[in-house]
């Protein structure tokens, strides 16, 4: 008998913890000192079970997490983990980013996912829940549910509330098709813009559709940066000096982005304007400056290409309703997209001949690779220029 208690203090010394039946409870009881809490009180964790097996394997995970750093017990939910993410991992983000990952957790995570111990939650849990959003929404939507759900528990981990992020073992399943994007033709394009005449969205219109710029490069795009009338030799707002850039000029350098970055540094560039680009944004500026002396307001500065009445940039919501107007006075069939103005562009760059580098550069790419898979249905299929070439060096044909 005492060689049993001499065996227990040992086990007990030695980390593993003591097992013992409670009768009240009617199951096993384990105990374990896992030193002290930052209080100064001992940390004696206790679990439950009905056999010594499942208490041992208990205590053995606690001894293993607290080994590990992680935070002892289960209780804590991915509800809790969610909010914890919203609340404190979200800082430095622009109010629409928050707004819509807030809605996605809220909606998704929280609604099907919340009441699940964060500790317990396993890969397939996390495939059983994509899973059913695979009849309902996009690829797209669903790949963006799991990214947030990978950020709010990559949150949890380096909090030492969890050991590990399951839902970085699992895949997006392929959900529903998208709505694929799509490009105007030249025509379409130039009714569009018949249509727009008179409207600051004219001038924003032929810059997106001529240009590529993304719309929120396009909103933000001030006065500044937009040279119409280049002087050789001018420096940029950049600081670089363009000593053969005579052809008028916007400098892409800013957009609606927190801190007004552009998406990626690539997306920084500098692009020529066509010439009919420039006389319409030309006119554009005379009109406004001629509105705003009307107005008694000639002393202001102005700062935004396509500012609002208070000098402000102009909202994504102002941008798309005022389109929608045009569109359905140009009678071009469908609904369109700011962004589409973008796609727009490609496809006439692709149908001029263009190849996928320039293309790339001018909108802004790292990789052609990217251009390729985002505009994959606005690129010519087949580069037809090599066998042009040589039809016409071969237009009498073989010589034997």
């Amino acid at each position: 008998m005492a060689d049993q208690q001499d065996k227990k203090r040992r086990k007990a010394r030695d980390g593993d913890g003591t097992i013992f039946w409670d009768k009240s409870k009617q199951c096993y009881v384990g105990k374990i000192s896992l030193g002290y809490k930052p209080d100064g009180t001992r940390n004696r964790p206790k679990v439950e079970g009905r056999t010594k097996t499942i208490v041992r394997a208990k205590l053995k995970q606690l001894k293993d997490e607290h080994d590990a750093g992680i935070e002892l017990g289960d209780k804590y939910t991915v509800e809790q983990a969610a909010r914890d993410w919203l609340a404190r991992g979200l800082r430095g983000r622009n109010a629409s980013t928050v707004g819509k990952l807030t809605s996605l957790t809220e909606k998704h995570i929280i609604a099907r996912l919340g009441k699940a111990k964060l500790k317990k939650l396993t890969a397939d849990d996390v495939d059983d829940f994509l899973d059913g959003l695979t009849s309902r929404y996009a690829t797209s939507v669903i790949s963006l549910i799991l990214g947030t759900l990978r950020r709010i528990i990559r949150f949890a981990e380096a909090r030492n509330k969890v050991g590990r992020n399951v839902a970085m073992l699992v895949d997006a399943p392929k959900g529903t098709d998208g709505r694929p994007s799509k490009s105007m033709t030249l025509d379409q394009a130039k009714a569009v813009l018949r249509a727009s005449r008179g409207s600051w969205i004219h001038p924003y219109i032929a810059l997106s559709v001529f240009t590529g710029v993304r719309t929120e490069e396009a909103r933000p795009l001030k006065w500044e940066n937009t040279h119409l009338n280049p002087v050789k030799g001018q420096v940029c707002s950049c600081g670089t000096k363009h000593p053969e850039t005579e052809a008028p000029y916007v400098e892409v350098w800013r957009s609606v982005r927190l801190g007004g970055d552009t998406k990626t540094q690539k997306s920084r560039r500098t692009i020529a304007l066509p010439s009919f680009v420039v006389s319409i944004l030309t006119a554009y500026r005379v009109h406004e400056e001629l509105e705003r002396e009307e107005a008694g307001r000639s002393r202001e500065r102005m700062v935004f290409v396509f500012a609002t009445s208070n000098n402000t940039e102009r909202d994504p919501a102002n941008v798309r309703r005022d389109l929608r107007a045009v569109v359905a006075a140009a009678e071009v069939p469908g609904n369109w997209t700011p962004r589409e103005f973008r796609h727009t562009f490609v496809s006439l760059m692709s149908d001029q001949g263009a190849n996928e580098e320039l293309i790339a550069d001018l909108v802004g790419h790292k990789r052609t690779s990217t251009t390729r898979t985002v505009y994959r249905h606005q690129l010519r299929p087949v580069v037809t220029k090599g066998a042009e070439l040589l039809d016409r060096a071969f237009k009498d044909g073989l010589v034997d």
